[in-house]
């Protein structure tokens, strides 16, 4: 599972990384749109002051025709020499009036030619700072004494000087501007004439529309007038007491006139930035100013990309290679793990499906025909069977080598695993092989006339292929009989190297030497006496596991081992072999290991 394991890390890996790309293209996005934002604003505010200052210019320039009007400085000179207005001569008045009204129907919002220069009121106040004649302001229509001299701009502009400022009147802003009526050379004005343009929400999106700043002005706690472009929701523009009371305590708005680039609210996928600034002249005692507000796209998760992008970035992604590479990255995934899984249990569930099968005669799982981890589960499965069948008090006899790991070479090779056999001598018989006869209980049909006997003709229980007493089969069947079972070995019981090989016979019970296999390591002995010895071990086994040993002769004995000798030199080239006797599945059993 190495290929499939391998690409599900590397698809991980390769995902994790794209998220950690996304996390970290927002936070450089947000970061560097702030940061736009903050510029953008910085600019903005300014553009917006410029253009308050540009527009009191224009203003101011405007009045320059009224203050020359002949009615004007003839009515402002009279009325400087009357104790009251309401004294002056009707006629003065009316001509004054009439002054004042022509100049402001020319300049009204609705008929200027030029909007931008338009007044909502028209002033003209003598000396003494009292009003001649107005246009727009219902108070000063409907009090025959209506003085203005109390205002910086008035006082200023009686005096000689051009002068623009806010007032504040009943919740609303005023832009006001005022210069002096000059009648001689060398003399103080004969008075002022003074116009005022309400900062209202047509006033302020006709700025919105000259700057491209989204503006509102606020007095006396509460926004008054609103102006946007189009693009932007004048709902985010909603100034509350709260904003209000917090920008009044800041040290930048309070030194400099305006705040620094503030978050003023957060709408989904958008932050709403904001820069407070006063309004100068009266109106800045008044609490009056304006926000210019701005707003930039926030990215709160990876997933916010795709709402914030519209159809130009969409088509700027190259959609079909990625959905190309994301569909070649699934299907060689399939692929490792058709190769890797789907197959190998196919292959594994094939052949359960075999065992399990009652109409043939396979008993044991192949573990060569598997790969990987099922290898090992086929010996699990086997040595499971195993214990059932011990359990149900049924004794499965040695598997066929052949049958489980498939053709051996007549000459097998030794595996880099293997112990030599020089150094298997060395340690008592290293390179062991299990004899036939020193099985179980047979597996398979047992031969016509050959009681006890399997068809490899290994005896249930006696070491002997020889017949039994009372049995009568000739000298060639129970010689072809002996060669048919010295070829093949038990998997159960060994290898062909020696070694036992898997399943409970080869991890749970170990070979038990007799003395005088110990004895053939340390030097040459007798074979005669060491079969004896073996013979003596074998019936003392055989005796403490409760197995019948009557017809049991050293002679029969003898030809068994002696069989196994010949088997054994002839496949591995030794000079010598050792037996030894252990117990297997509750059964005496054999081992034989090759000596060179």
């Amino acid at each position: 599972m190495l290929l499939s394991r391998f690409w599900y890390v590397l698809l991980s890996v390769a995902t994790g990384a794209a998220i950690f790309v996304l996390y970290l293209a927002a936070a450089v996005s947000n970061r560097s749109a702030t940061r736009t934002m903050n510029d953008l604003l910085t600019g903005a505010v300014n553009a917006v002051g410029w253009y308050l200052k540009d527009d009191a210019r224009n203003r101011e320039t405007s009045l320059i025709p009224l203050a020359l009007d002949p009615d004007i400085q003839a009515g402002l000179k009279a009325a400087n020499e009357a104790p009251t207005i309401g004294e002056l001569n009707r006629d003065v008045r009316d001509k004054a009036r009439k002054a004042v009204k022509k100049f402001a129907d020319q300049h009204s919002v609705n008929n200027s030619s030029e909007k931008d220069v338009g007044f909502d009121a028209v002033f003209a106040i003598d000396q003494h700072g009292r009003v001649l004649a107005n246009i727009g302001f219902e108070q000063g229509a409907s009090s025959k004494e209506f003085e203005m001299g109390g205002y910086g701009l008035v006082a200023d502009a009686l005096h000689g000087w051009v002068r623009d400022d806010a007032w504040v009147f009943n919740e609303k802003i005023y832009r006001v501007v005022g210069r002096p009526v000059e009648v001689e050379s060398g003399t103080a004005p004969a008075g002022a004439v003074v116009a005022a343009k309400v900062m209202d929400d047509r006033y302020a999106q006709e700025l919105s529309e000259r700057t491209g700043a989204a503006v509102a002005f606020f007095a006396a706690g509460t926004r008054v007038a609103t102006g946007a472009p189009s693009s932007f929701d004048k709902a985010d523009l909603e100034v509350t007491p709260n904003d209000i009371q917090k920008i009044e305590t800041d040290a930048d708005y309070l030194e400099k006139g305006r705040t620094a680039p503030q978050k003023l609210r957060e709408a989904p996928g958008w932050n709403v930035g904001a820069v407070f600034a006063r309004l100068p002249g009266e109106a800045w005692d008044l609490r009056a100013g304006y926000v210019v507000a701005n707003r930039h796209p926030i990215v709160r998760s990876p997933f916010d990309f795709q709402h914030l992008a519209d159809e130009k970035d969409k088509g700027a992604v190259p959609t079909l290679f990625i959905v190309l590479g994301a569909a070649g990255a699934a299907l060689l995934g399939l692929f490792f793990t058709l190769i890797e899984h789907t197959l190998p249990l196919h292959t594994f569930r094939r052949e359960l499906t075999t065992l399990a099968n009652r109409d043939n005669n396979v008993e044991v799982l192949k573990p060569a025909t598997f790969r990987g981890v099922f290898k090992k589960f086929a010996g699990l499965v086997n040595d499971a069977l195993d214990k059932i069948a011990a359990k149900g008090g049924v004794e499965r006899g040695p598997a066929d080598l052949k049958s489980v790991l498939g053709p051996l070479p007549a000459q097998p090779s030794m595996s880099a695993f293997a112990v030599p056999q020089g150094l298997g001598a060395g340690l008592g018989g290293g390179a062991s092989v299990a004899m036939p006869a020193a099985t179980g209980p047979k597996r398979a049909k047992r031969l016509p006339g050959r009681k006890g006997k399997d068809e490899e003709g290994v005896d249930s229980g006696e070491p002997t292929s020889g017949p039994t007493s009372g049995e009568s089969d000739g000298p060639s069947s129970q010689r072809s009989s002996e060669q048919a079972s010295l070829p093949k070995s038990s998997a159960r019981s060994g290898s062909p190297a020696g070694a036992p090989a898997s399943g409970p016979a080869s991890t749970e019970e170990a070979p038990i030497e007799s003395a005088a296999a110990v004895s053939a390591v340390g030097g040459e002995v007798d074979e005669e006496t060491e079969w004896r010895q073996v013979f003596k071990d074998f019936l003392a086994m055989k005796k403490k596991l409760g197995e019948p040993v009557d017809k049991l002769t050293f002679e029969k004995f003898k030809g068994t081992l002696q069989r196994n000798k010949d088997a054994l030199v002839q496949r591995h080239g030794c000079t010598r072999v050792s037996f030894q006797v252990y117990e297997k599945q509750g059964k005496t059993a054999l081992k034989a290991s090759p000596v060179k």
